[in-house]
């Protein structure tokens, strides 16, 4: 943030895009989710744990005080719980590593890519940066929704 504050300060421009998951905590690929972990040294008992938590979860419907048969939940992170958030924040943590003209910054499954805008060449180059992006989302079964996008200039 402070670049941005220096960079409007100086004159020039500064754009902030407020990127949006469409069902954010409820898409989170248990598999893609595990191999991060994984990739972070969680393994043994606590591994394992972690994976008993994500997978095997069923839910049901109840209307009119009829409950639906369980259904067995393919994804996401349990809302609600003290570990969803945590989860998610490992699983997106990685949005930026193909990232070369902006920068991202993440809380939960809020993400703002910032950039310093000086000429319109800068303006394409965060146009690449938001196509990494929907590139990292489609690699990691994530869904972005572009109709909630915000672009602050």
């Amino acid at each position: 943030m402070r670049r941005i504050l220096e960079s409007t300060q100086d004159g020039w421009n500064a754009d902030m895009i407020y990127l949006d998951f469409a069902k954010a905590f409820d898409k989170v690929d248990h598999g893609i989710l595990l191999h991060k972990l994984q990739n972070h040294g969680i393994m043994g008992s606590l591994g394992r744990w972690l994976h008993s938590f994500l997978t095997g979860r069923t839910q049901q419907v109840s209307v009119q005080g009829k409950l639906s048969e369980p259904s067995r939940v393919k994804s996401g992170v349990p809302q609600g719980s003290v570990l969803g958030p945590l989860l998610f924040i490992i699983h997106v943590e990685d949005i930026d590593e193909k990232l070369k003209y902006t920068e991202a910054s993440s809380f939960a499954d809020d993400t703002r890519l910032k950039r310093q805008i000086t000429c319109p060449e800068d303006a394409a180059n965060t146009q690449k940066d938001l196509n990494e992006i929907q590139i990292w989302a489609a690699s990691n079964n994530m869904a972005l929704n572009g109709e909630k996008f915000e672009l602050v200039r």
